[in-house]
């Protein structure tokens, strides 16, 4: 068997020493990261707890909008996997982040879903704040918050 020579050994440790300083990098941008996930749930925290929209109102402003491109919603709309189900979405909102309710979890849903952080799904839902006003916002939170 040939004996390794010293080169070999050095390159061998500079190797090693590359992806540990790798990896560590990895976990301090992991570190970062859960700095900006703090930053989103305070901001999910400082939406309103209250909600005194319309979900009739809400309803005409969820048709008029390409929701269910994404979204399935009683049946209706697509289960291709790009958006969550909205069947029970009130529900399901109220158990997604400690200490935020449900009408804060989707109007925060609704104007930033950069925030959010859904399992099994890529962010690709555009923020409505710039397209639906106060008011139609704090409708198609009633709407959805009727979907028990």
């Amino acid at each position: 068997m040939p004996k390794l020579k010293f080169p070999f050994f050095l390159t061998l440790l500079a190797l090693t020493l590359a992806i540990g300083l790798t990896l560590t990098a990895c976990s301090d941008d992991a570190n970062s990261n859960s700095g900006a996930k703090t930053a989103a749930l305070q901001a999910f925290k400082a939406e309103p707890i209250l909600n005194t929209g319309d979900p009739t109102k809400g309803q005409a402003v969820f048709q008029r909008l390409p929701c269910l491109t994404c979204h399935n919603l009683n049946g209706q709309g697509v289960l291709n996997g790009t958006g969550p189900s909205l069947n029970n979405v009130a529900t399901t909102a109220s158990t997604r982040l400690d200490g935020v309710t449900a009408v804060q979890y989707l109007r925060h849903a609704l104007l930033k879903p950069e925030d959010l952080q859904v399992p099994g799904y890529r962010p690709v839902m555009p923020g409505w704040g710039g397209t639906l006003s106060p008011p139609e916002i704090d409708d198609l939170v009633a709407f959805l918050m009727s979907q028990k």
